[in-house]
């Protein structure tokens, strides 16, 4: 499945009080152009989505955080998601979109083969692990039970390597603080 599909289906588990954080690249175009606005887009930022994450699930408790992330951005930001398993917001969901590749900069190779998702995130005591390639029926019913947990989780899906030609998100990254700002307030 490509990544771009996943974060269409999402549409149907999120609500406007919902808060996703994606990953700097394609996963925030896709986002941008895909699910309803404003979220947290980032930008320049490579590693830093689930750490944004653990900060946005514990400072709003009632809302659900959602990080959706590529391998590259999970795989240099693993130190996050070891803090965030300490801390286990029940709020917090990480989704990683792992293409094998850095696909944004053009598609170099990531070091994600060498990691055991399932090992790993087994051992943070997590729930929904799925590091196995899976049909799209599955996929679908993998994300809903795991967007609609009421515990802290991570999913980690093995997509297709491919991207949508998207324009760039038109926002800077002022307009992001302010846009997710005010959806804030409005939610609490």
């Amino acid at each position: 499945m490509k990544g771009f599909k996943v974060i269409t289906a999402m549409k149907d588990s999120i609500s406007e009080k919902d808060i996703i954080v994606s990953s700097n690249g394609n996963i925030s175009r896709e986002v941008y152009h895909h699910l309803p606005q404003p979220q947290v887009y980032l930008r320049g930022s490579m590693g830093l989505p689930v750490a944004v994450g653990l900060g946005l699930a514990l400072a709003n408790p009632n809302n659900r955080v959602i990080v959706v992330t590529g391998d590259g951005n999970f795989l240099m930001g693993m130190g996050s998601t070891v803090t965030t398993s300490f801390y286990k917001p029940k709020n917090l969901k990480i989704l990683i979109l792992d293409n094998k590749s850095y696909f944004t900069t053009g598609g170099q190779q990531t070091v994600s083969p060498a990691l055991n998702y399932s090992k790993f995130i087994d051992a943070l005591n997590c729930e929904y692990n799925n590091s196995k390639e899976a049909s799209e029926d599955q996929i679908k019913e993998d994300l809903s039970r795991f967007l609609n947990s009421n515990t802290f989780a991570i999913l980690h899906l093995v997509i297709e390597a491919s991207k949508e030609n998207l324009e760039n998100i038109p926002w800077h990254p002022e307009k992001i603080s302010k846009e997710f700002t005010g959806k804030i307030s409005k939610s609490s």
